[in-house]
């Protein structure tokens, strides 16, 4: 099962799931594809496998990917920019698996694995703490949940233009690359320092 799913993970480098086919899944794993069969009944239920393994990689790989920065040299508007950089730097590294899984996640809640709620509350949680370090920047009552919201916003941007660009709803808004990051970093920073009316 772990060769097939580490081969889904590296042909998913370069092609969405559903243009990958188990033929290439058991090449790539140099399986036999009757193996593949013993395991899967199909392609679409190695998407669990695929799941449990991110879920299980995501913090410890959050975790290396912030200590990078040294947050404490970095003033508010640098902050956010870091924040943008980072979240969208999260969806480009493994694009076709974040959005396979994305899109596994919509349609099958009930398959998701336990604790993931948690897991992803302390991955957004460190975040959080590292905007909340200007926490004097930030008027809105409750700054803790602004910074919440606003790297939900961040994060709900980017996934929506870097894995479903294709999609209607997103090409309705053509940006590049660098217009997404600097939109969004606008976005952010406009919405924690802006004082919002009662």
């Amino acid at each position: 099962m772990e060769r097939f799913a580490q081969a889904t993970e590296e042909l998913l480098q370069d092609s969405p799931f559903e243009d990958i086919s188990v033929q290439e899944i058991a090449r790539r794993a140099q399986r036999p594809i009757g193996s593949f069969y013993a395991r899967f009944r199909g392609k679409d239920a190695l998407l669990p496998h695929l799941y449990r393994r991110y879920h299980d990689g995501l913090e410890p790989h959050v975790t290396a990917r912030l200590a990078r920065t040294d947050w404490t040299t970095l003033d508010f508007p640098a902050t956010v920019g870091a924040i943008v950089d980072f979240t969208l730097g999260m969806y480009d590294e493994r694009r076709w698996l974040i959005r396979a899984l994305a899109l596994f996640a919509r349609t099958s809640p009930d398959a998701l694995p336990e604790g993931l709620l948690a897991s992803r509350r302390r991955v957004f949680d460190a975040e959080v703490q590292i905007l909340l370090r200007h926490k004097r920047r930030i008027p809105h009552p409750d700054p803790e949940a602004a910074a919440r919201f606003g790297i939900f916003l961040v994060a709900s941007v980017a996934r929506e233009k870097l894995l479903f660009g294709e999609a209607p709803h997103a090409r309705v808004t053509p940006l590049s690359r660098k217009a997404l990051r600097a939109e969004l970093v606008r976005a952010l920073h406009g919405y924690l320092a802006k004082e919002v009316p009662e």
